[in-house]
């Protein structure tokens, strides 16, 4: 009989397309997992894939193995949760993907108090500002903001929030203040590259009359962290969301500008699979994060005066 780690990484390397991936994923060598998929192959007397140098395709026979097992291991795991479910318990693994600032500089630290009260959860974390896939990367809850088309995923809305245009003092002190967006193209602007494009077009409001303002940028990533970094250093003018500047403006770091100006609030927003939140550990890692979100709302207010 084969070995449910085994059958574990055949499900990856079909989510994947790759053996390599999937043996990181699993903590195991790229030939170390080769050498479990032929094993598991040769127990079950089935190719379950069809190899090329690019990619693994699934064979026909390879389809139904892997729908099967899939459906046998989620049953598995289920009746695992269950258990620790009804014990109280918080343990096994949460992988959770989170933007790269609010993730970084905010979140990962409330997730470490959270670990501590749990020692046998196992917490797995992903930075980055692109829109993840949850079942390709094997995620449990993604955090990100804006509206999100993916009508597969459940959501639960944290919070409701501005997008706000920021700079350092010492920036606006050499650089002068603007008093209006239309003069942003006048100043070094810092724009993230979101998905391979610029965000170049950002969000203002007069009379309740949304608009978009084009800008230029001296500097651009992909990284919202980075974005943050260059405005505290003085690098420019950014644009962020309100809660990832929300304490460096509390704090005199960055100025808030066009407080007169901004546009509708955007939402914060977990999203999951619909299996998934029946479990505790979801449940609970959810609700730890919007009590934490919200007493820092409740801390940092939007600063309109």
């Amino acid at each position: 009989m084969y070995h449910l780690k085994d059958l574990h990484l055949a499900i990856r390397i079909a989510d994947l397309h790759s053996i390599s991936a999937a043996g990181r994923e699993l903590g195991m060598t790229p030939a170390a997992a080769s050498a479990a998929l032929q094993r598991l192959e040769k127990l079950i007397d089935c190719q379950l894939f069809s190899r090329s140098t690019r990619s693994m395709k699934l064979t026909q026979e390879g389809q139904v193995f892997i729908e099967t097992g899939r459906q046998a291991l989620a049953l598995l795991e289920g009746a695992n949760a269950a258990l620790a479910d009804n014990r109280g318990e918080l343990k096994g693994e949460i992988r959770i993907a989170l933007p790269s600032d609010l993730g970084r500089n905010l979140i990962r630290g409330w997730l470490d108090d959270f670990a501590k009260q749990a020692p046998d959860l196992t917490l797995t974390l992903f930075f980055g500002d692109h829109m993840s896939d949850l079942i390709n990367q094997n995620l449990h809850l993604a955090l990100r903001y804006g509206q999100l088309e993916d009508s597969n995923l459940k959501r639960r809305q944290l919070a409701m929030t501005h997008r706000v245009a920021i700079a350092s003092p010492d920036y606006l002190a050499k650089n002068g203040i603007p008093k209006h967006p239309n003069e942003l193209n006048q100043h070094k602007i810092l724009i993230l590259n979101r998905g391979g494009e610029p965000w170049n077009k950002w969000r203002f409001s007069h009379k309740g009359e949304n608009y978009e303002t084009h800008v230029r940028g001296n500097k651009s990533s992909n990284d919202g962290a980075v974005i943050r970094d260059w405005a505290l250093a003085g690098e420019g003018i950014a644009y962020k969301s309100w809660l990832d500047v929300a304490m460096d403006v509390h704090q005199g770091r960055l100025v808030l500008l066009f407080p007169d100006q901004l546009a509708e609030k955007i939402p914060l927003q977990l999203v999951y699979l619909q299996t998934d939140y029946p479990r505790l550990k979801i449940r609970k890692t959810i609700d730890f994060i919007i009590e934490r979100i919200d007493a820092f709302s409740r801390s940092y207010p939007l600063l309109t005066k």
